[in-house]
């Protein structure tokens, strides 16, 4: 009889962990999910309990000087557009990157701090861009 129920507690067990998703804690993204430049300084990651999937969000900061080399690095690793200058700042838009490997959801968005700079060629001018990376942790 113990055995019986040593067995059925194992296969409760083992159908309950099958369940269970492999989703990242809050770390530094871009480095788990890419070779990071060493240019990218990782800041911080928190959760956001008060937005919608209540995600992890990863920031990071860039000079001016090495915005366009951080730029280009989000684009051939993640797909992540071209930023655009829209009234006072440079930004990419939000962008969906899912990585193939994980089959892991990752939001982006890079973006300058507020700048009347509107020309590319003078990005080292701007003191800082940021890098925001963001994973669910609830389905929306």
């Amino acid at each position: 009889m113990n055995r019986l129920i040593r067995v059925l507690l194992l296969l409760a067990l083992c159908t309950l962990s099958s369940g269970a998703s492999a989703a990242p804690g809050c770390e530094d993204f871009l480095s788990k999910i890419s070779d990071k430049p060493a240019y990218v300084e990782f800041l911080q990651c928190t959760q956001a309990t008060d937005r919608q999937g209540k995600p992890f969000v990863a920031q990071y900061r860039i000079t001016g000087a090495n915005a366009l080399k951080a730029e280009r690095y989000m684009n051939q690793h993640f797909g992540l557009p071209p930023l655009k200058f829209y009234c006072c700042v440079w930004d990419s838009m939000p962008y969906f990157y899912r990585d193939k490997k994980t089959d892991i959801g990752y939001g982006f968005v890079m973006a300058s701090e507020e700048t009347p700079i509107n020309q590319r060629e003078l990005w080292p001018d701007i003191k800082f861009f940021y890098i925001e990376v963001s994973v669910d942790t609830e389905e929306i």
